[in-house]
């Protein structure tokens, strides 16, 4: 008996997927958890219809979060943090504080997730940021001035 999947189902396949499987353990197991429903050409065409649409929809996210990478490639951003006289920040800069940077100073959104650094950074400076989305990556100034 084929089947849809409504969930991740542990040793049988993940949500969405198109399964055969034996009648009594649809019926008897899966059905009276609800997690999964009859595959009949209807909702076969209905799942196919909705994975095209993902599909199509991950490509245009994709697109739009590489040209805002190209956009802010080389960037030079600055922040002001309260530093003592030697540039130790009283407080550390993290991913959030530099995201919100970018979008503040370049009108960029970018998520902070994109960003890799390694330690939070601590010092007065100027320090290479590495941004990654989808296997595209650029590099950013960043430039740390003490208050």
């Amino acid at each position: 008996m084929k089947v849809i999947l409504l969930q991740n189902v542990p040793k049988l396949g993940q949500k969405g997927e198109i399964k055969d499987v034996s009648e009594g353990y649809a019926r008897n197991f899966l059905m009276s958890r609800k997690l999964v429903k009859f595959a009949t050409p209807a909702e076969v065409k209905s799942l196919q219809q909705q994975k095209k649409k993902k599909q199509e929809k991950d490509e245009t996210i994709q697109k739009e979060a590489k040209d805002r990478l190209v956009k802010i490639a080389g960037a030079k951003i600055s922040i002001k943090e309260p530093a003592n006289e030697k540039g130790h920040l009283f407080a550390q800069v993290h991913l959030k504080e530099i995201a919100d940077a970018i979008s503040s100073q370049l009108g960029e959104e970018i998520s902070e997730d994109w960003i890799n650094l390694t330690n939070p950074i601590k010092e007065v400076g100027e320090f290479d940021i590495d941004l990654e989305a989808y296997k595209k990556k650029v590099q950013v100034k960043l430039f740390i001035e003490g208050k």
